[in-house]
């Protein structure tokens, strides 16, 4: 795909539109360049998405940003992935909110937010991204450092906009994630059907018989997946492909 056009986004409609376009941008510099126009037409400054798994577990967090480069420095240096009530407020909920909504539970929390406040998200929106062909949760929040009623404005204006822009930038992530391990394990659609088969608890001679190929090619390749992926069996070749994000989760 070209390269996103450097105008500015006027209309509701001029935004469904570029917001379409995220899925077909091939880098992350591509998909965040065109994300901040979409975040300035909220009216906001900057952005930050992230992804992590149905579970939380954080550690797993990937990020995308669109703001000031300090900001992600602190929120990793200070680990505040581990206590970041945002993080929360997504794992349970699926409607937008202001995050001045969302309480503050310890001092650790206040320090983030506070600390996120002097770096572009004074005033703030948290948006929970949810899509059943995931294996993962999306977080988006929107920010400017102007004062609360900014953002009381876009969440009024803009709030279905926001959540269709965090799904396209989930599925986005999904993709890439899928594509660019794909290619680094030098995988084919056979290796990953064989996967499928795995999660669905198929023997490899069930898998050999509804794929259509012989035993010996079946366990052939099974052994093979193991090596690349690096493990020991059939459950953790597929526990390590849903992390990869080579095939679904069937939670």
């Amino acid at each position: 795909m070209e390269k996103h056009s450097p105008e500015i986004i006027t209309s509701v409609e001029h935004a469904n539109d570029c917001i379409s376009l995220i899925g077909g941008y091939e880098t992350e510099v591509d998909v965040d360049a065109a994300a901040l126009r979409i975040v300035q037409f909220f009216d906001f400054q900057y952005f930050v998405f992230g992804a992590f798994f149905r579970s939380g577990e954080r550690e797993h967090y990937r990020y995308v940003f669109g703001c000031v480069p300090e900001w992600c420095y602190l929120y990793i240096q200070n680990k505040w992935y581990a206590i970041d009530p945002f993080i929360g407020y997504v794992l349970k909920n699926s409607s937008p909110i202001l995050a001045s909504d969302i309480p503050l539970t310890s001092p650790g929390q206040e320090r983030m937010v506070a600390s996120a406040g002097e770096h572009g998200f004074r005033s703030s929106i948290v948006v929970p991204v949810h899509s059943a062909s995931s294996t993962w949760i999306g977080l988006l929040h929107l920010g400017t450092g102007e004062g609360p009623d900014r953002a009381q404005r876009s969440f009024d204006a803009h709030r279905n906009l926001m959540r269709a822009f965090g799904l396209e930038l989930l599925e986005w992530f999904d993709s890439r994630l899928h594509d660019n391990n794909v290619s680094d394990l030098d995988l084919d659609k056979l290796d990953l059907k064989l996967l499928c088969k795995a999660q669905e608890h198929a023997t490899a001679a069930e898998a050999a018989r509804e794929l259509g190929i012989t035993l010996a090619l079946a366990e052939a390749r099974y052994r093979r997946l193991y090596r690349k992926l690096d493990v020991p069996a059939k459950r953790h070749a597929v526990e390590k492909a849903v992390e990869l994000g080579l095939i679904r989760s069937l939670l």
